[in-house]
């Protein structure tokens, strides 16, 4: 129980940091921005005829070269127009924009922009990719609003914070369109961190709320956060097997039910690894230590003996991990000292 608590936890922390230091995403329905929403983010407009404005500059094809980081990678978002030829606005959309966004730093925005509209262009008819060029203006104002923004200390001013500020951006489809998953993932982790640290309830009042929370989810979060923990739960199950004295047999079934055949296969050839490696560790170990008891070799022929079995047994970056593992157990020892 303690586990699972601890990974509820770690989740929670972690999809709530994420927002807070990245401030450019994630919220569902759409709601009238407060008034003092409106003051820390007034502007707006501004910002979106700057965005477009520098954004535009002449229109030219994208150069072909790929920065470092789109390289060997084909553009996510399945983008698609009605019948009637306007855009369907879908995450699909999204995922589109943030392909090519992951280059930030590395080419001008100009370049990025262009390179988007390009792909609009390719995969829409005319009127469905003007309309989605039009929301990526917007979207490239609205990332850098959100990084200008100050976030509260409380996190869940800071997720209104940003929710009012798309509420300005945005029309309320594509806020639902982009952000409701987002959103309803961060506003689950607060209830739960809430949950977790509330001292006065019982374990089983805990684990009740915990289920009302993750029931109220959509599906595709609960999926994909299943999906998150779903090695550290095998992790923590196959320590408790292992602790009562499971098979090998019995792990790699347990593995491959909770995780998949594929998976289980990777994590039997990562143990193979692991108790190779352990195996070559403990020998080296063993010789080291009947050469410093060799009472017949000074101090110079020993270190000569050692480093020549260092080098026998281990790459160079091998016997970087066992110095470090070593300096490593001296530390520990020294502190249990």
């Amino acid at each position: 129980m303690r586990r699972r608590v601890a990974i509820a936890a770690v989740a929670a922390v972690a999809i709530v940091a994420g927002v807070v230091a990245l401030r450019s995403g994630g919220a569902p329905t759409a709601r009238p921005p407060s008034p003092g929403a409106r003051s820390a983010v007034g502007g707006v407009s501004a910002l979106v005829r700057t965005s477009e404005a520098v954004a535009r500059a002449p229109e030219d094809a994208p150069p072909a070269a790929l920065p470092a980081s789109l390289e060997g990678t084909e553009a996510d978002g399945a983008v698609t127009a009605d019948a009637a030829g306007h855009l369907i606005v879908d995450i699909e959309l999204r995922r589109l924009f943030d392909h090519f966004l992951a280059a930030t730093g590395e080419e001008p925005l100009a370049t990025i922009r262009a390179r988007i509209v390009a792909a609009l262009r390719a995969r829409l008819p005319a009127t469905a990719a003007a309309e989605a060029i039009a929301i990526l203006d917007r979207y490239l104002a609205y990332r850098d609003a959100a990084r200008a923004l100050v976030p509260p200390a409380d996190p869940a001013a800071g997720l209104d914070q940003v929710h009012d500020l798309r509420a300005q951006m945005f029309t309320p489809a594509v806020i639902r369109a982009f952000f409701a998953d987002e959103e309803a993932a961060i506003s689950a982790a607060l209830a739960r961190s809430a949950v977790l640290q509330d001292g006065a309830l019982s374990a089983a009042e805990r684990d009740r709320r915990l289920a009302e929370i993750e029931a109220r989810m959509p599906t595709a979060v609960r999926d994909a956060r299943a999906a998150a923990l779903a090695p550290l739960e095998a992790l923590d199950s196959e320590t408790r097997m292992r602790a009562a004295g499971a098979s090998d047999a019995q792990i790699a079934a347990a593995r491959t039910a909770a995780l998949g055949a594929g998976a289980a296969a990777r994590l039997a050839e990562l143990d193979r690894a692991h108790a190779a490696w352990d195996a070559r560790l403990a020998a080296f170990r063993a010789a080291r230590a009947a050469v410093l008891a060799d009472a017949a070799l000074d101090d110079a022929a020993r270190r000569r003996r050692i480093d020549e079995l260092l080098a026998r047994s281990f790459s160079p970056p091998e016997r970087l991990r066992v110095e470090t593992l070593d300096r490593l157990e001296r530390q520990a020892s020294g502190s249990a000292r």
